[in-house]
């Protein structure tokens, strides 16, 4: 879709409706007039998320974040402002240009031109599969089936060096722009060959669907065996999931994720009906992509090769993944398997047996351990205890730790002397050791910039001033009441900052015959806090009547004279005078206090 001209923040916002953004990563249920699902920003299994459409608002009860769509965008994303507010007109098919400056041409087609030849470039591998029969063998052999190479659009990179280059400039495609994306590349004579060729092709998709790189399986003997393409304006491979656009459905509903290691190990485990299998790109785990996961699921089971250097990455993937806070079991396969072999010549039941049997990090990193050491000789015990101290100081609760201290006390040279001992020597280990991981944080916090904690909503009144404050937002806001509470009420009968701003903000666009845009009402408030407080109200669902505005107005007026009251008490207390003003207020406070109560209670 080719972007409209530049957009204001209000056009993008009304085009992003929040349930639809939100619903990309979280999967949302309706309840009433909301939506409720699992916080992407904390592990929870009980839901406290919740998305209210007509204020175009989000909210988490668990961890007490909150705000609107480019709120929501900048943090499932980690991206700034300006960045989440490029994402969310991208997707609304508008163009945002912060600087106020009409952009060049080229610039305002790069990002689209790039996307045009890799989705061009797929379907050419594609159609370059049908034709060719060695690939189409291949694929056969390891039992891809034609709906999961459609599924996956794998095609094939013909092993002439210019087949692909020659259709793109036959097709009119800048072979600049193709070079940039990495499909060719440019010799010393200045010609353009293509960079893929004799490869099984495997599209790259971003988090929309949309190719943005290609992962090439040599055919032969050829090095490397995966040739991916190189990092692009589309493509950055520490922040790429490999399959994530098929896979994220599941992985919301279940909040588990299957993280494996190579293409065909996910081609294989979806085409097995493990549809939640993941891979990284062919690199270590990174911070990014254990962000993009940390937002989806609460659990991940990582399932690599069993040969060492599969153990070891898993190993490392386990320990980075604990670290954000995500509960992580490894799954052991036979020796010699992959996910992708052991399918093959097992099935779907053998590799949902190593799933079920997948142990606990902790349980997996004292298993190899024990693997790695003799323990019928004291030295290895030993060394297996010492290895043992930072996976013990790494389980985030003592309770757990402790039962991990109880199971290798029986290795502890002093166990069958003194059985009770080991423990609290083991544990006393332990502590030295976090006391001095403590003391290397505390050093490294000293070096860094601190990190603003999340701006929470402090709420100091009762439920009868949000209730009265509520019913008279949601009148103002109101065709039909909006006559009737500007008549009755005021701002300064508001009691809290954000409802006084926000009546009066309502009051001043109607009169301006500015449309009440409710989102863009909030967006006003500058204080997110204040919008997250008028929301709140916003979301009471009382009905409106004239009563039950008035006695909203009513019930604000005598909290302001309560209060009121309050004070002067306090200073007559330390300077009382029967003469003075205060006195006087004092008393004509008590007598209305006292008459509206009484008529309070005839009506």
């Amino acid at each position: 879709m080719a972007l409209r001209a530049s957009a204001d923040l209000d056009e993008i916002r009304a085009r992003s409706d929040i349930v639809e953004v939100v619903s990309q990563y979280v999967a949302l249920k309706r309840t009433g007039k909301s939506f409720k699902g699992l916080c992407p920003f904390h592990a929870e299994k009980t839901p406290s998320f919740t998305v209210n459409p007509e204020l175009q608002r989000w909210r988490c009860f668990g961890c007490g974040q909150y705000g609107d769509v480019f709120d929501f965008v900048m943090r499932v994303e980690n991206v700034p402002f300006l960045e989440a507010v490029r994402l969310l007109a991208e997707r609304a098919g508008l163009r945002f240009d912060p600087r106020g400056t009409a952009p060049t041409q080229e610039e305002e087609d790069r990002r689209q031109q790039l996307l045009r030849v890799n989705h061009f470039a797929a379907q050419f591998f594609r159609e370059a599969l049908q034709r060719y029969p060695l690939p189409q063998h291949i694929l056969r052999q390891r039992g891809v089936t034609p709906e999961t190479q459609e599924r996956f659009a794998i095609g094939y990179a013909p092993p002439e060096r210019t087949a692909l280059s020659r259709l793109l400039k036959a097709k009119k495609f800048s072979l600049a722009i193709a070079a940039e994306a990495g499909l060719v590349a440019q010799g010393e004579d200045g010609e353009y060959y293509d960079r893929f060729r004799d490869r099984l092709m495997f599209p790259i998709w971003d988090r929309q669907g949309r190719v943005v790189a290609f992962g090439g399986r040599a055919i032969g003997d050829a090095q490397p065996k995966y040739l991916n393409s190189p990092e692009t304006p589309l493509f950055r491979k520490s922040r790429t999931v490999y399959a994530l656009h098929l896979a994220k459905e599941r992985m919301m509903a279940e909040r588990t994720a299957l993280l494996l290691e190579g293409y065909m190990d996910v081609v294989a485990a979806h085409q097995a009906g493990f549809t939640h299998a993941i891979a990284t790109m062919g690199t270590a785990l990174t911070e990014e992509q254990i962000d993009i996961l940390s937002r989806l699921v609460s659990r991940v089971i990582v399932v690599y090769d069993s040969d060492n250097a599969g153990t070891e990455a898993a190993k490392r993937a386990g320990e980075m993944l604990r670290q954000h806070g995500l509960e992580v079991r490894i799954a052991r396969l036979p020796e010699g398997e992959d996910p992708d072999s052991l399918l093959r010549r097992q099935g779907a039941q053998a590799l949902q047996e190593c799933l079920n049997r997948a142990e606990p990090l902790t349980d997996f990193l004292l298993h190899e351990l024990y693997r790695r050491h003799d323990l019928d000789t004291v030295e290895g015990r030993t060394q297996v205890l010492q290895h043992a101290i930072p996976i013990l100081a790494a389980i985030p609760t003592g309770i757990e730790r402790d039962r991990y201290i109880t199971q290798l006390a029986r290795l502890h040279p002093t166990y069958f002397t003194n059985p009770s001992k080991p423990e609290e020597l083991i544990r006393r280990e332990v502590e030295r050791f976090l006391r001095y991981k403590g003391m290397e944080t505390q050093q490294a916090q000293l070096t860094s910039e601190p990190v603003p904690p999340a701006a929470e909503v402090a709420e100091p009144f009762p439920q009868g001033v949000l209730r009265a404050e509520g019913a008279l937002l949601r009148g103002i806001l109101s065709e039909e009441w909006r006559a009737f509470v500007l008549q009755i009420a005021q701002p300064s009968d508001m009691v809290s900052e954000g409802a006084q701003q926000f009546f009066e903000l309502v009051r001043r666009a109607w009169e301006a015959g500015m449309e009440l845009h409710l989102p863009s009402l909030l967006a006003a408030l500058s204080d997110p806090r204040l919008r997250e407080a008028v929301s709140m109200r916003l979301a009471l669902e009382e009905p409106l009547s004239q009563s039950a505005l008035q006695g909203a107005v009513s019930y604000l007026q005598r909290w302001h004279k309560r209060t009121r009251q309050i004070q002067i008490s306090a200073q007559l207390a330390q300077d009382f005078s029967p003469d003075s003003k205060n006195y006087q207020e004092y008393q004509k406070l008590i007598s209305e206090l006292h008459s509206e109560a009484r008529r309070d209670r005839k009506e």
